[in-house]
């Protein structure tokens, strides 16, 4: 079967065509966010559809936020701030004419880990997925948990320090991949928008046509870059505050961590680095190790994992 799968993330729209017997992804592209409007956001998916028309045999959505996977309501939306209160399924009707299935980017990332990936035959786990924003997921008794209103996993709004309860002090707005950019942008004294930033986070117009994307900020890291090393040892540590709650909360076999970024070995070394200075003290007084993994997947796990879902709603 051939399923067409497409991941609404805060900077592009990547998507993909999935043959579900081998795995493959094939025709594989992305396209700017269309943050702008749900018109923008349905035509989007339909301008990507006609590609795969008389192929694809269903489509797949990923997407942030709070998403009723059943009735395709999205209570939130991430950086797609239109978008709440919206009915996907409807939104799409007129752009595509085979089942579509939706799911939350997060729970979309572990789904795909379960089906073939770092979290096959583990009946407890958890999921990081570092994008524009954060995105979570839980495996409990060996199937994903959604919660009460779709909204386990939403790891996006833990909060970071004590006292402050806006918006800025939210996970996703703290050790998100836009977050971090922006904080490497402002400590360089360069414009937020010359990054690759998603929208609701940038700032101003751009002044260059190519944006710096997270590889040339790691190319500065690598330089040995003090000031970017400073601002990268700070989200290093956000980012495992986040983990260390997940460990806590959820007393997982394993935690898996993915995204783009999740693909570079400098990072993955120095999160495990410091997350194991963060659980040390606990590991010594009795406490069960929950190891950190890298998503199999890595940037393409919301895409199977949407795929997965899919099998599972309409697959029988």
């Amino acid at each position: 079967m051939k399923l067409l799968t497409i991941d609404y993330g805060g900077t592009f729209v990547k998507y993909g065509l999935l043959d579900t017997e081998s795995g493959e992804l094939s025709g594989k592209g992305k396209v700017p966010a269309p943050l702008e409007s749900p018109e923008a956001f349905a035509e989007t998916a339909g301008r990507i559809y006609e590609q795969f028309r008389g192929t694809a045999e269903g489509v797949a959505i990923s997407m942030p936020g709070i998403i009723d996977s059943e009735t395709g309501l999205a209570r939130t939306a991430g950086a797609y701030a239109k978008m709440p209160g919206q009915n996907v399924y409807e939104l799409l009707t007129p752009y595509i004419d085979v089942y579509v299935c939706i799911e939350n980017d997060g729970k979309a990332a572990i789904q795909a880990e379960v089906w073939k990936g770092a979290l096959q035959d583990v009946k407890n786990g958890c999921a990081c997925i570092i994008g524009s924003g954060l995105g979570g997921g839980v495996v409990m008794d060996g199937k994903l948990r959604k919660g009460g209103h779709f909204a386990s996993g939403e790891i996006s709004g833990l909060l970071m320090n004590p006292g402050d309860y806006s918006f800025g002090n939210y996970a996703a707005s703290a050790a998100g991949m836009s977050a971090f950019l922006m904080q490497v942008a402002y400590a360089k004294g360069m414009n937020p928008s010359d990054f690759e930033i998603s929208g609701y986070m940038a700032r101003g117009e751009s002044s260059g046509e190519k944006k710096i994307s997270g590889k040339e900020v790691f190319e500065w890291i690598e330089a040995g870059d003090e000031v970017v090393m400073n601002v990268y040892r700070s989200w290093i540590e956000k980012l495992v505050l986040v983990l260390y709650n997940m460990k806590m909360v959820l007393d997982p076999e394993k935690i898996v961590v993915g995204g783009g970024v999740s693909a570079n070995p400098r990072f993955i070394r120095d999160l495990k680095e410091e997350y194991a200075k963060s659980i040390a003290v606990l590991l010594s007084m009795g406490f069960p190790d929950a190891p950190l993994d890298v998503c199999h997947f890595s940037s393409d796990a919301n895409l199977i994992g949407a795929a997965y879902t899919w099998l599972q709603k309409y697959g029988k």
